[in-house]
């Protein structure tokens, strides 16, 4: 509906209306040109919500924009084609008939996109191969492809687009504005290699002139990542470098690190693991171990890489006795910790351990006194505090806590005392590096109807 011709029906119905005969009524053609749709017409159109007319069909290109990188690494010749497919498809449904497509270099469509490209300029055709030129879509289908093919230049500095057109000579099938000129990017791209991580940090307990780690903890990964894929024959390999700042840690003694890894460098993706070496160290504190990722060509010959350097940093905790070092507490300190390779033991009349760290507080464990209860935990754990819930009836009076890095060696940490209330909240004044924890000495409440100490769950804090 137009506006002006809105008004002059509106007008025209009023004067029916107060005409007294049809001879008055009078028919003006309307000549004008400056006549606008209604913005709620065009709001409503079926066109416009759809983004499109279902009463044609619509040929296009997808994708219109894509890119083909000229690589380079070092000195490593890189002898590669690389491939791009491009699809001439149909919106939604067949079409009744077979019909030619040709999709070609367009040098003519340059000045239509380089606004959109800013520092490319237009490329040369012979750049780029194209398989063919024209196809056919055969009746029923609804896409064909056209594949472009690029061989790689290490040397190539300059930055081109290529552009290409879609055309159709059937005039039953509609182009879409924007989505029949495909743009081809080519530039210049040096291969990045980079590290997922460029530290790893390592718990470590020292006790009686020993170092201990845990035996599930003594591997060390970096992963190594290449954004494009590298040629055959390069190996990456992790190497020592005591030339690096250590921002005031020790380094690490050499040998620590025992055999350091070399593969293939085969993927876009490679993990190098190795295991620390603990006998090397002979004291407690803060190291540590300097090491690069360095990319070898098959005659072993470096690639310059640039921030390359990796770190180790190896914390160890000295284990110390003390009768002193335990307090309760009305709330945890630390963090939680993931009890997921904690396994359990015990000495003297225990029953149903694992329910004491299920994370099912319907179950529970017995103890009586006398008994002991172990953890070992799978690597280095700086323990800060030990949250014990008990079972109403059959609470505890008192207990002591033990540490060690073996088994065998755990050291008095001292003993506490329950309230009677609540959750059963234990902290180490100083936070305590072990492997087995051991809960031990056991004392029943002095009113107790029962022998037995429930125990419903208990959870580990880490500082």
């Amino acid at each position: 509906m137009y506006k002006n011709i809105k008004k002059s029906i509106i007008f025209f119905i009023a004067g029916v209306l107060c005409s007294c005969g049809k001879e008055d009524i009078t028919v003006q053609k309307n000549e004008s040109t400056t006549w606008q749709i209604d913005k709620k017409v065009e709001d409503n159109d079926i066109r416009t919500q759809l983004g499109y007319d279902p009463r044609l069909n619509y040929i296009y290109l997808r994708p219109t924009v894509a890119e083909l990188p000229m690589l380079s690494f070092g000195n490593v010749t890189i002898n590669r084609d690389y491939t791009k497919e491009v699809e001439v498809r149909l919106l939604d449904k067949p079409y009744d008939k077979d019909v030619q497509v040709s999709f070609a270099y367009d040098a003519s469509a340059y000045d239509k996109v380089k606004a959109n490209y800013s520092g490319f300029e237009l490329g040369d055709e012979n750049l780029v191969q194209l398989s063919e030129v024209t196809k056919t879509l055969r009746k029923g289908e609804t896409s064909v492809s056209f594949t472009l093919t690029i061989s790689n230049n290490s040397s190539f500095k300059k930055k081109v687009i290529l552009p290409y057109a879609l055309k159709v000579t059937d005039n039953g099938l509609t182009l879409p504005k924007g989505k029949d000129v495909f743009v081809l990017k080519v530039f210049p791209e040096e291969i990045k290699i980079s590290a997922e991580s460029k530290v790893v940090s390592k718990l470590l307990g020292y006790y009686d002139s020993s170092v201990y780690i845990g035996n599930s903890d003594k591997e060390v990964a970096f992963t190594i990542k290449s954004s494009y894929e590298l040629p055959s024959g390069l190996k990456v390999a992790l190497v020592r470098d005591d030339s690096a700042v250590l921002s005031g840690r020790t380094l690490a003694p050499t040998g620590v690190e025992g055999t350091l890894p070399e593969d293939d460098f085969d993927a876009t993706s490679k993990t190098l693991s190795f295991e620390l070496a603990e006998d090397y160290f002979t004291n407690k504190g803060e190291y540590a171990l300097p090491l690069k990722y360095v990319v070898k060509d098959a005659s072993g010959v470096e690639q310059e890489l640039s921030n390359n350097k990796l770190f180790v940093n190896i914390d160890i905790k000295e284990l110390k006795a003390s009768n002193d070092n335990v307090e309760v507490a009305s709330k945890e300190l630390g963090t939680k910790l993931n009890r997921k390779g904690i396994s359990i033991s015990y000495y003297g009349t225990v029953y149903y351990l694992g329910d004491m760290i299920d994370d099912d507080l319907s179950s529970l464990g017995y103890v009586k006194e006398g008994a002991f209860v172990y953890f070992t935990f799978p690597k280095v754990r700086n323990i800060k505090t030990v949250v014990i819930k008990t079972r109403e009836g059959n609470e505890m009076k008192a207990l002591s806590l033990y540490a060690g890095l073996s088994k065998g060696n755990e050291q008095i940490q001292g003993s506490a005392t329950y309230s009677g209330k609540g959750d059963f909240i234990i902290t180490f004044k100083n936070s305590v590096p072990l492997i087995r924890l051991a809960l031990g000495n056991f004392v029943n409440k002095d009113d107790a109807t029962s022998h037995w100490m429930g125990i419903t769950d208990i959870q580990f804090y880490e500082e």
